[in-house]
């Protein structure tokens, strides 16, 4: 795992956590985009990870 994946984690999980802080104490429409951009980030790591698990196998042989 290289540290762009890494990165990417960490900002969906702190999007994703500040977007539902934010909408549960009233600013709605701003905590429903972060936890979009948070989901976002966390398919964009789920994507990097699954490409490097398909690279790693093909080298080992």
């Amino acid at each position: 795992m290289n540290g762009g994946t890494l990165a990417l984690m960490i900002a969906g999980l702190v999007g994703f956590g500040a977007g539902a802080y934010l909408a549960a104490t009233g600013e709605r429409p701003v905590g429903i985009a972060l936890m979009g951009m948070g989901l976002l980030f966390q398919a964009l790591t789920l994507r990097q990870l699954r490409i490097s698990k398909v690279k790693d196998q093909g080298d080992a042989g």
